[in-house]
C-alpha cells in the first residue's frame, strides 16, 4: 500500500545563540525622578543637621553669656562685702569702672530718647480755653468788661485754675510755659484797627504786666473779619494769673477764639 499523505509543516530552526557582549535593552523607567528626590532628600538631611547644630552653638553661647553674666553679678556682690583684700578691691574697682561706662551709654541714649518723645510718662499744666457765647442780655456785665470770658464745661484744664470770673488762669507750678491766643473779630467797624492782648498779674494784684500783643483791621470793603493770634515763651511763677484782653468784646466772633497754655519740660 502506497502511502500518499503529505504535510508542509517544516520544524523551526534552533535559536541563535547570543554574541559576547552584547546585552537585551532594558525597558525605560523613572531613573531621573528618583535621582531627583534622592538628591532633594540628601539637601533636606543636611539642611536639617545645620540647623540643629546652628542651634546648639547659638544655645551654647547663650548659656555661656548668662553664667558669665552671673558670675560678674555675685562678683559685684562680694565687692559689696567690707571684709575684702586690697587685691580684691581693685579688681572691683576696675569691674564698676568697665560697667559704669556702659551705664552712662544707655543713661544718654535713654536721655535723647526723653527729649525727642518729651518724657515716658510727662503729663504737666495744661489748659486750652474756648469763649463763652455772648447771652442773650446785651446790658449785662459779661459785655461791660475787656477781659474775655471763657467756657469752662467745653475747655481743658489740668493743674490750672480759673478764677470765678472765668476770665483768668491761674498757674498752680511755676515753670517755663508756652502761651498762645486767638481772637477773631468780625462786623464792619469804622475803627482802623483792633487789638487784643495777653496780660498777667502777679501774687500781689498791683503787679500787672502785658505779656504780647497783636492787632488786625476790619476793612469794609474787602472782608468783616479778622484775626489776630500771639505766641510767647514765659516763665510764670506760682498764683501768677493770664488772662486776654480786646479792644471791644462786641466786635469779637467767640466762635473763632481760643486760649491756652502749658508748662514745657525742661
Amino acid at each position: 500500500m502506497i502511502n500518499t499523505f503529505h504535510t508542509s509543516y517544516n520544524p523551526p530552526p534552533p535559536p541563535v545563540p547570543p554574541r559576547a557582549g552584547y546585552s537585551r535593552p532594558r525597558p525605560a523607567g523613572n531613573t531621573s525622578l528618583v535621582k531627583f528626590l534622592s538628591v532633594m532628600l540628601l539637601l533636606l538631611m543636611i539642611l536639617t543637621f545645620g540647623g540643629f547644630l546652628y542651634l546648639f552653638q547659638k544655645l551654647n553661647v547663650f548659656q555661656d553669656s548668662y553664667h558669665e553674666e552671673d558670675f560678674v553679678l555675685k562678683r559685684l556682690q562680694d565687692c559689696a562685702d567690707s571684709g575684702m583684700g586690697e587685691e580684691s578691691m581693685t579688681e572691683c574697682g576696675k569691674l564698676m569702672e568697665k560697667y559704669k561706662t556702659v551705664i552712662e551709654k544707655v543713661s544718654q541714649a535713654n536721655e535723647k530718647l526723653s527729649k525727642l518723645t518729651g518724657g515716658p510718662h510727662f503729663i504737666g499744666p495744661a489748659a486750652h480755653m474756648v469763649a463763652l457765647t455772648v447771652p442773650k442780655d446785651k446790658a449785662s456785665d459779661f459785655l461791660k468788661t475787656s477781659s474775655l470770658i471763657w467756657d469752662k464745661d467745653h475747655s481743658l484744664l489740668q493743674d490750672v485754675k480759673i478764677s470765678k470770673e472765668r476770665d483768668k488762669l491761674t498757674i498752680q507750678y511755676p515753670g517755663i510755659y508756652f502761651i498762645y491766643s486767638q481772637v477773631t473779630f468780625s462786623r464792619n467797624t469804622p475803627s482802623s484797627s483792633l487789638k487784643q492782648s495777653i496780660r498777667s498779674t502777679g501774687p500781689k494784684k498791683d503787679q500787672f504786666k502785658e505779656l504780647l500783643k497783636s492787632f488786625c483791621s476790619l476793612n469794609p470793603s474787602t472782608s468783616n473779619m479778622c484775626t489776630a493770634s500771639v505766641t510767647g515763651v514765659f516763665h510764670l511763677e506760682k498764683d501768677q494769673q493770664i488772662y486776654v484782653t480786646v479792644t471791644n468784646t462786641t466786635l469779637v466772633n467767640r466762635d473763632s477764639c481760643s486760649f491756652g497754655l502749658f508748662k514745657l519740660r525742661y
